[in-house]
Formats: C-alpha cells, structure tokens, sequence
C-alpha cells in the first residue's frame, strides 16, 4: 500500500503530518537548500495548488497507472484525506530543482528575458493538462520556473523536431491579441453586429496573462481565429457577445522558442539536464526526513505506512 501525508485545508494545520510524528519533532522546514530554506507552508500550498486540479490529477493517475506501465504512483494516498508521499516527494524534488536554478541565476546575474517568459507561457499552456484550472499566480510560478531553466540551459533537442512543434503550436506562441467586441441580447442581434463588421465595437488587446482570465469559449473561439475574422457568437449569462480578431503579435521561431521548446521537450521525455545535474552535485541539500531523504538528484520518499494501518 502507498504511504500517505494528510490533506490539510488550514495554514494552522500545515505542521501536522500524518505519519505518526509528535508535534516536538516536527521541524518546519521541508527542504534545505545551501542558504534557502522550503518551508513546510510553502510544500503544502503548492501541493494544494497541484491537487486542486482535477483534470491534473486524473491525466496524472492516468499517465503513472500500473495499467499503462507507469509507476503506480497517485496523488492521493491510500488512506481518506491523504497525499502519497511518492507523490510528495517528486513535487518537493521539482521545487528544490527550481530553487537550485533560482540561486545559480542570482549568482550570475543573469535572468529570463520577455522573449523566454512569453514563450515559456505559451509552451506551459499547451504540455499542462489543466492550465486553465490552476489559480493565476501558479500559473505565473510554473511559467518562471520553466522560463529560469531554458535561460541557463543551450538546447539540446534537433531543430527539426523543435521547428515542427512550433509550427503546430504557432497560434499559441501569440504575445498579444487585439479584437473588436460587443454585446449582444439576442442571436439575431449578434447576427447583425457580426454582418455589419462591428463598426461600433469596443477595442481590447490581451497578452498571453490576460487572455487566460477570460471565459473558456471566448478562449476556445478566438484562439485560431484568423486576422480580420469574426468569431461565431459566443454564449455568455447576459445573451451573446460577438467579437472580431483585429491584430494578433505572434512570436517569432528565435533563439528563445527554441530555448524553452528544448527543455520542455527533454523534461517530456525524462532527459537528464547537465547544468541541472551539476548544480545538484554541488550543492548541499538536506530534506526533512517526514517527507523522505535526498540521494544524489531525487527525493526518496519515507517508508511510511498510511495513518489508517494497523501494525
């Protein structure tokens, strides 16, 4: 059976685990990196954030099942209102490698420029399963975090294959859309705005940040919508609103795209990334042993047995 760390709704509660350890020995921190601290409250918010989503959890219980040769790793745990530690373990690994990159690119004063963080954006928004479900400042931490590591990481996958998946992908590599819109009470008068081309129309532009905020079918209906098209009216509580593609910025296949789409590629495909490797091998990294031990790049989950079990 899978070993388990309780769900807790309420910051009161982040310090108290579910693995039999008495309030004098649990320490608040869950990981330590050479002068950075992970605080327990810091674990725990980006676990909620994670489990929150539902169509993350399911893609990712999917994905790990034991039916399609995964690891059988899950997000919950085998006991009511439980996480898997195994599940713990691997979201604590990824926070100590960001902030492992975090410290190397205040070292060398470098930082993501706008052209990796739009990118980085775009590419989050298409390999996340659920993007759209998870809150927006998370959303803007996972977009930092891959932005960070394709700023200190050459690419390393062939051009042809990143050229193909920017060419797919292109109308999500957008840095600002602008549109006409209007409101509409009926479908024959949204019928009518959109014949007269929307001559009274009120302008609008949104960047990749802002365009994520607005309901999924107005999402859904401009995302491959063509400059100067109208999109077909799109539903909303009050009757309809009619909107039309006036300008749309798209990134260009630059050094940037081809950054972000590498490592976000060998990140899919579980690649080892040198620089990342080497910085772990030469930092001290200590983990709080309720949520496992740190051998050589990962996180080792604590052989725990969920609260529920009797021994």
């Amino acid at each position: 059976m899978k070993s388990s760390l309780r769900l807790l709704g309420g910051a009161a509660s982040l310090l108290a685990l579910s693995l039999g350890l008495t309030a004098c020995n649990v320490s608040p921190y869950a990981a330590k990196i050479n002068s950075h601290v992970i605080k327990e409250t810091a674990l725990y918010s980006e676990l909620r954030a994670w489990a929150g989503n539902t169509l993350y959890v399911s893609a990712f219980d999917a994905t790990n099942s034991g039916t399609n040769s995964g690891s059988g790793i899950t997000v919950v745990g085998d006991a009511p209102d439980t996480y898997s530690t195994a599940w713990v373990a691997s979201i604590l690994r990824e926070m100590i490698d960001a902030t492992l990159i975090d410290q190397d690119l205040a070292a060398t004063g470098q930082a993501p420029s706008p052209e990796i963080l739009a990118a980085a954006r775009s590419v989050e928004e298409v390999s996340v399963v659920g993007w759209d479900g998870f809150p927006l400042a998370f959303r803007d931490t996972l977009t930092t975090r891959l932005a960070n590591q394709a700023t200190i990481t050459p690419p390393s996958v062939p051009a042809a294959t990143l050229l193909s998946l920017y060419t797919q992908y292109r109308r999500y590599f957008f840095t600002q859309l602008c549109v006409l819109q209007a409101a509409a009470f009926s479908a024959a008068q949204a019928q009518n705005l959109a014949a007269g081309g929307l001559a009274d129309g009120t302008p609008a532009c949104y960047d990749q940040a802002q365009f994520e905020q607005q309901p999924q079918a107005f999402q859904s209906a401009l995302m491959s919508l063509a400059v100067g098209k109208t999109a077909p009216a799109i539903r909303t509580s009050y009757g309809y609103e009619v909107v039309k593609v006036v300008s749309r910025s798209v990134e260009s296949y630059g050094p940037a795209v081809q950054r972000v789409l590498s490592v976000a590629v060998s990140i899919a495909e579980g690649a080892a990334n040198p620089v990342l490797v080497a910085l772990r091998a030469k930092a001290r990294i200590e983990v709080n042993p309720a949520y496992g031990t740190w051998t050589a790049d990962q996180v080792v989950p604590p052989a725990q047995p969920s609260p529920n079990r009797t021994t």
